[in-house]
């Protein structure tokens, strides 16, 4: 019986031991510094909110915190980086529909859902469609008629930018081709040059161009009008079911330990309600929408039919 005792203490010894080093990590994390993925280019909206999440979460944490722009393959890069990162706290990301639910239906990826562990949502951008000043095309009527007799194309830097673009050539019978682009400049640039028909993108990179006379809004393409073009309709309010709703929010490797996903969660919701982070929105014409991880989760999730049946659809789901 003693030795039974005995050999029964000394297996409790070693799992006590065996939980240490992560026990360990939490307690002396970070280290060193922590990174921030964002799949889009410096400058663009989304990464401006990283930026604003960073300076919060830096000092939260008692670290650096520093934004990483992975671009390519319309955001596939740098979601699938993100996925392999080691679990140890010191990288998270900037997430969103396309990387989640658009991409593994349209091309092989190398993660799945349960990749991720969700931290939080901090904001939902604004999206529109515009076209060239010049374009003979004036309204969204005029779009489709085009559509039924010739090719558009529209630019994004993301797939997910164009979902209602899809929505909108199922409602109409027409078909509008994604032209990707590496950054928000380059699509910007793809319209006003003429070499697509149309751009579609978010307020920080369209109202430069359309204020600068080189583009025009057609429609905003997302839940509500943007609040510095209140007489510019949405695609809902001309009657066709249509929107890009795209939280914006951040997770982390699905590994990380727990400690350390919980104090980088209420970071996060505390970068949410952040009152610079809140004037940068305002400025950049971005909706804040502070939700916590499982909130976040489920706001993307709960548009993964939908996305699925657009992209079955339009011709676009691999088989």
């Amino acid at each position: 019986m003693k030795r039974r005792q005995v050999l029964l203490a000394g297996g409790a010894v070693a799992t006590g031991a065996l939980s240490r080093p992560s026990l360990l990590r939490a307690q002396t994390w970070p280290a060193r510094e922590v990174s921030i993925i964002v799949a889009v280019g410096p400058g663009s909206s989304a990464d401006s909110v990283a930026r604003g999440v960073a300076r919060v979460v830096a000092r939260e944490i008692g670290g650096t915190v520093q934004v990483r722009n992975v671009l390519g393959g319309a955001g596939l890069t740098g979601f699938t980086q993100l996925a392999q990162s080691a679990p140890d706290g010191y990288t998270f990301g900037l997430v969103n529909v396309g990387g989640l639910l658009v991409f593994p239906h349209v091309q092989r990826v190398s993660y799945t859902w349960d990749s991720f562990a969700f931290l939080g949502g901090v904001a939902e951008n604004y999206y529109g469609i515009a076209i060239a000043a010049g374009s003979p095309i004036r309204t969204i009527a005029d779009l489709v008629a085009a559509a039924r007799s010739r090719r558009v194309t529209f630019a994004a830097s993301a797939i997910m930018n164009g979902i209602a673009m899809i929505q909108l050539g199922n409602a109409t019978g027409t078909r509008f081709h994604f032209v990707p682009t590496a950054t928000q400049p380059e699509a910007i640039a793809q319209a006003v040059g003429g070499h697509v028909d149309l751009v579609v993108q978010t307020p920080a990179d369209i109202v430069p161009m359309v204020e600068g006379g080189r583009l025009r809004l057609l429609a905003a393409c997302n839940g509500s009008r943007w609040p510095n073009y209140p007489d510019v309709p949405t695609l809902r309010d001309l009657g066709y079911d249509a929107a890009t709703i795209v939280p914006l929010g951040f997770a982390c490797p699905a590994a990380v330990p727990a400690e350390i996903r919980a104090r980088l969660q209420a970071a996060i919701a505390l970068a949410a309600q952040d009152a610079d982070l809140q004037a940068t929105m305002r400025r950049l014409t971005i909706m804040p929408r502070p939700l916590s991880g499982p909130q976040f989760a489920e706001a993307i999730r709960s548009q993964a039919q939908t996305v699925e049946g657009i992209l079955v659809a339009a011709g676009m789901k691999r088989t």
